[in-house]
């Protein structure tokens, strides 16, 4: 087994073998056994279908670069990840390098050097690396270089459905409300600024959770997601179109914690009423399966509050709801009012805040979290996908806590499956849920031992819950 180094200059592919740096080429050359290492990975994927060669070990430098940096975005300095600036940033180039046809030795030499950095920075999360990313890597890669089963004419439909109402809603946000460029970030962000409102997340978010009192926060949120929808269609029709398959770009360590994320087609995104693109193959049928109340389970057997842990049999959310909003059908809205408290939002009203402060011991574990954080300058889980502390800031230290041990936990699910449940293909990773297909003949038992996989991982951690699942044969 061989390890290369792996970049498309100029259109061509060039190879470094990383024990043996001399060993430079442009030879297409690999035993499925090799692992490869790149910045280009969907490029390369898409390389290697069109060769119909096996798909080999990829590790994406962008993915592993998340898990081990250890920094949300309130400490990264960069929008949109290039593996030069990231080379300049740690220092392993100088500011001044260019990639030349003359220096593309230099250039693979220096990306091994930032692959070895990243490898041996952290032994903790070198050992989740081997154990866990990159056994998600091959599921996620497998299915990047299979793709998705698309209905192009329902999404031909939809686009042309989406640009109306998104022209009506920058209508009236322009004429209504006086923001003449919605769709512009800075703008969004000027309104959320002029209303004194924190960024919670992302303005997305914000205006997700504001979008029930303030009319135009529901604008901006219903333009932001139509927009999303309409971007992701777009992109199948015109970069796929004909084939009947999107292949989206599969990130594994998508997030600071440790989200798997989909790029070009963003499918995870699509509103629900969009989601009748995703169609099975043939002989197959759609399984979708999610944990119910995810985090929020978790997070009551993390603290230990019996009363938590007592009310998500029943369902906190629609408690939130009832004693919160005053509707237990507000059961969405009282699950944005569960975030923001483990996001930290100081901005909750106060019946929220008193909602919360009824259980003793998880304002306890809330205290102990935000402290660990404080006196180590860095918190995360057992096994690895930890998040380092800035300014101070403590409010996001439960949400990280719970949301990586979300994520190791799905994770580790995901991996059983693909390991024991060979009938069952993975498609669509949801964060607490997934799409898979399955023979249309199955009588129900893949459902049952998928079920049975994902509640054995999830206790494994939380043993205090008896999760409780939602099992459908759609997406929708």
């Amino acid at each position: 087994m061989s390890t290369f180094i792996v970049a498309l200059v100029d259109l061509e592919w060039y190879f470094i073998d990383v024990n043996n740096l001399g060993d430079f080429s442009s030879s297409f050359v690999f035993d499925k056994e090799d692992i490869l290492v790149s910045f280009q990975t969907t490029d390369l994927i898409r390389e290697i279908s069109s060769r119909e060669a096996v798909l080999p070990i990829i590790i994406d430098l962008e993915s592993l670069e998340k898990q081990v940096a250890q920094e949300g975005k309130d400490l990264r300095n960069y929008s949109e990840w290039k593996v030069l600036k990231r080379l300049k940033y740690h220092k392993i180039i100088d500011p001044s390098f260019k990639i030349t046809r003359e220096n593309i030795k230099d250039f693979l030499q220096n990306i091994f050097n930032f692959y070895k950095f990243l490898i041996e920075k952290d032994s903790t999360e070198t050992a989740r690396f081997e154990n866990i990313e990159r056994k998600i890597n091959a599921i996620i890669h497998k299915v990047q270089k299979a793709g998705i089963s698309v209905n192009l004419e329902i999404a031909e439909k939809r686009c042309k459905e989406l640009e109306k109402i998104i022209y009506v809603i920058k209508n009236e946000l322009q004429l209504k409300h006086l923001i003449f460029a919605p769709d512009n970030i800075k703008a969004q962000i000027k309104y959320i600024k002029e209303r004194n409102y924190p960024i919670i997340k992302s303005p997305f978010y914000t205006f997700r959770i504001r979008k029930r009192g303030d009319e135009v926060c529901r604008l901006f949120y219903e333009l932001i997601r139509n927009q999303r929808d309409l971007d992701s269609l777009l992109f199948m029709l015109s970069q796929w179109g004909g084939k009947k398959h999107t292949h989206p770009t599969y990130l594994g360590f998508g997030t600071i914690t440790s989200r798997i994320i989909l790029r070009e087609p963003s499918l995870q995104n699509l509103r629900k009423s969009n989601r009748d693109i995703i169609v099975p193959d043939k002989g197959m049928k759609l399984l979708y399966i999610d944990y119910a109340q995810f985090e929020a389970g978790i997070l009551a057997s993390l603290s230990k509050d019996a009363a938590l842990i007592n009310l998500y049999k029943s369902d906190i959310y629609i408690d939130i709801a009832t004693k919160v909003l005053g509707d237990k059908n507000e059961r969405s809205d009282a699950k944005i009012i569960f975030y923001r408290y483990m996001y930290g939002d100081r901005s909750l009203p106060k019946e929220a805040i008193l909602y919360f402060q009824q259980f003793d011991k998880l304002q306890a574990y809330e205290a102990e979290v935000k402290n660990e954080l404080l006196k180590e300058k860095i918190i995360g889980t057992e096994n690895g996908n930890f998040r380092k502390l800035y300014e101070d800031e403590t409010g996001w230290a439960l949400s990280h806590k719970v949301q990586a041990t979300a994520s190791y936990i799905y994770k580790s699910a995901l991996i059983r499956v693909a390991d024991e449940v060979k009938s069952a293909e993975f498609l669509i990773p949801m964060h607490d849920g997934t799409v898979y297909q399955i023979p249309i003949k199955d009588n129900g038992t893949v459902a049952l031992s998928i079920k049975n996989i994902y509640k054995e991982e999830f206790q494994k951690i939380c043993p205090d819950i008896e999760p409780i699942f939602t099992v459908k044969d759609s997406f929708q």
